[in-house]
């Protein structure tokens, strides 16, 4: 196996370990090695025995590991070592991966696939992939990580390299597993399995032992996830792959806590961490502190559950690592609905979810609706817990099914079958013999056979039956879903537009209120020493002039970003305003009529409405070169509709639409957040017409 095969087969440790574990090797003397670096000339040589170096200090000092990593690199590049510069960037990704840097970390494999792209290295390309692939699950980017796996598996497959398979499957699985496709999960953990044993390859068998393990414990099948995840352990150990014994453990302390055992889970988490902090694993010991809180707060002491998710929480957040974001926070808002901070907790459930359609994680967004649906149940509000307990109950289903509760089994079983194969062709040869001993039994049992036959028959169809059936429901289940992620990305978009207006009107008034009110009151301080400094009289009035230009600018700034009368009086009052002071200042005939009966609106979609116009009107105002402005508003009983046109050079609508004009865009783009509708009218030198309709409440 060459050095690439070796560091590929180290990686597969990072499918769940953000650090890479290195395996039992002789010892190396860090100090003598750094004497030989030391009177080495710049050459091949000496970029080996740096790596070699970088080997050592990896696990106990990444940062000065990283040093030499560069150094190594440096002199590659400068004598023209491709080999030598490939190694330095893949064994920096993993020193910044095991740091929990996993930005740093992408930017270096992503230089190391370059380079081998650029030498052909096919091997080399598959490790990119696998690396990027792993780099990513972690970040969340569940579907992007899924890419990467796909296409290093087919590379593996192209240079039949059999390691790399089985690295490729496992990872595939976690995809799977990480989407809550158990069933497909469970297929390519076996053909990890499979192919590992086939092999003789331990350090396969032990990772994807504990992956099967992970499997039944999702779907809540305790008692087989603890028998695959303590056989992970032996195999581990033998290959003295700590990492994965640690995870092992962490996973035993899941069960146990799920179990409600807490001193058992207690006990395995403290393993867990001792092993993960022993390897510097940063994010498995967070992940671990988060897990310790879930203790605590069994335990009911909140304060310890608050500390330790605070600390996961703050790490996960400077990783950029979601899927641990996500689990620390449902955490801490849980303790704060127990707390009665009833509305703390539900903003972080809103961010939970928010995070879980970005990542894509569908099984944290359902346990996300399970904890409000509690917190609101505990709170008394059971108008809410309810609308919480069917989006629970609803996802739950579409999760965990009994049909792949069967496939999973299934597969399990027909692995254990295979690795008796003998056995059964054994059996299967007795099988024959009686059967040619009953075919000469009796026409009796023939009619037999063919009623049997006929009912074999039936069941299949009703079968088929009942799995179009299923296949269909799935289909309408997935719909609603997508119906559900759409509506919450609308809600996010409205409370992104909400929250922009609101920063608007805060700061127009800090303007008007603050700065305003400093300007105005330097201008009278200069008035009031005008005349006891004749001399410098000049000098003062001109200062004086500056400051209520300011003050003015001031004022127009404040009014543009949210005019008082639309807070104050609303939109209708604001429109005027804005028509008047065209006629009063722009030398156009600007004309408004408004028709129908007068009210207030919801806040934000006045503001919506009084951008739109303004946006309308500096369009004309800017471009158009217009002497008459138009403005008609009708308002009836379920709409408001806005006429709006000018007589200026016009436009090709058409064009700019394809062309995708700011202007035009903003005022479809706002035109439609309201639910409204827009038509556009416009030629060269006829001017514009806008016709909008948007619904009233």
């Amino acid at each position: 196996m060459n050095r690439i095969k070796v560091l590929r087969t180290l990686s597969i440790l990072l499918l769940f370990l953000t650090a890479e574990i290195v395996f039992a090797r002789p010892k190396l003397n860090a100090d003598s090695l750094k004497q030989v670096i030391s009177i080495q000339q710049n050459d091949t040589n000496k970029v080996k025995t740096i790596l070699l170096l970088v080997n050592e200090l990896r696990k106990n000092d990444p940062e000065t590991a990283l040093q030499y990593c560069n150094d190594a690199y440096s002199i590659s590049k400068d004598i023209d070592f491709k080999t030598g510069e490939l190694n330095a960037r893949l064994k920096q990704s993993y020193i910044y991966q095991g740091m929990g840097k996993i930005d740093s970390a992408i930017v270096c494999v992503s230089d190391y696939k370059t380079l081998s792209e650029s030498v052909q290295d096919t091997e080399r390309i598959a490790t990119s992939y696998f690396q990027l692939g792993n780099l990513l699950r972690t970040k969340g980017e569940t579907y992007t990580a899924r890419d990467h796996f796909q296409v290093c598996l087919e590379l593996y497959e192209r240079i039949h390299d059999t390691v790399g398979i089985i690295c490729a499957y496992i990872s595939i699985g976690i995809i799977h597993k990480n989407l809550t496709e158990f069933d497909s999960a469970a297929y390519y953990y076996l053909k990890a399995l499979e192919l590992s044993e086939r092999i003789g390859y331990e350090n396969g068998i032990g990772p994807t032992l504990i992956n099967l393990g992970k499997v039944y414990l999702e779907i809540k099948d305790y008692q087989k996830a603890k028998h695959y995840t303590q056989l992970s352990i032996d195999f581990n150990q033998k290959s003295n792959n700590i990492g994965f014994v640690a995870l092992a453990y962490a996973n035993l302390g899941i069960i146990a806590a799920e179990e409600d055992d807490p001193d058992k889970a207690m006990e395995y988490y403290t393993k867990a961490l001792e092993l993960n902090r022993q390897v510097k694993n940063e994010i498995e010991v967070n992940n671990l502190l988060n897990n310790i809180g879930n203790v605590y707060k069994k335990r009911k002491d909140y304060r310890k559950a608050l500390e330790n998710y605070d600390a996961a929480i703050n790490f996960f957040r400077k990783q950029n690592y979601s899927s641990g974001l996500i689990s620390a926070m449902m955490n801490k808002a849980s303790v704060l609905g127990f707390l009665g901070k009833l509305n703390e907790a539900v903003k972080i459930y809103d961010s939970c979810i928010l995070l879980t359609y970005i990542s894509g994680e569908r099984e944290k967004r359902r346990e996300t609706y399970e904890n409000i649906y509690l917190t609101y149940k505990q709170a008394g509000d059971f108008e809410k817990a309810f609308e919480f307990f069917e989006k629970y109950h609803y996802l739950n289903d579409s999760i965990y099914t009994i049909k792949k509760n069967e496939v999973i089994n299934s597969l399990i079983f027909k692995y254990e079958k295979e690795k008796d194969q003998s056995r059964i062709l054994s059996l299967e040869n007795e099988n024959l013999v009686k059967d040619l001993a009953l075919r000469k039994r009796t026409s009796q049992r023939n009619g037999y056979l063919y009623s049997g036959l006929g009912l074999v028959l039936i069941i299949s169809f009703a079968l088929i039956y009942y799995r179009h059936k299923a296949i269909k429901d799935k289909i309408i289940a997935d719909q609603k879903i997508l119906q559900l992620e759409e509506e919450k990305k609308l809600m996010a978009a409205h409370a992104i537009v909400d929250g922009q207006e609101e920063e608007r009107k805060r700061i127009a008034k800090e303007l008007h209120d603050g700065l305003g009110v400093l300007l105005s009151t330097a201008r009278m301080q200069f008035s009031a020493i005008k005349d006891k400094s004749p001399e410098n009289k000049p000098l003062i009035e001109k200062a004086s002039k500056l400051i209520e230009q300011a003050a003015g600018d001031v004022r127009k700034i404040s009014h543009n970003m949210m005019p008082g009368l639309l807070t104050k009086f609303g939109l209708y009052e604001a429109v005027e305003d804005i028509f008047e002071n065209i006629n009063d200042t722009q030398g156009l005939n600007a004309e408004l009529k408004i028709e129908g009966e007068t009210f207030r609106l919801p806040e934000n979609k006045e503001i919506m409405l009084y951008r739109i116009i303004q946006e309308m009107v500096n369009n004309t105002l800017k471009h158009a070169e217009a002497k008459n402005i138009s403005l008609k508003m009708v308002i009836q009983p379920n709409q408001l509709k806005i006429l709006y046109s000018d007589d200026g050079k016009g436009f090709d609508a058409e064009e700019k639409l394809i062309s995708k004009s700011i202007g035009l865009t903003s005022i479809q783009s706002r035109v439609k957040f309201i639910n409204g509708e827009v038509g556009i009218k416009s030629k060269p030198g006829l001017g514009v017409n806008f016709n909008i309709a948007v619904p009233l409440p």
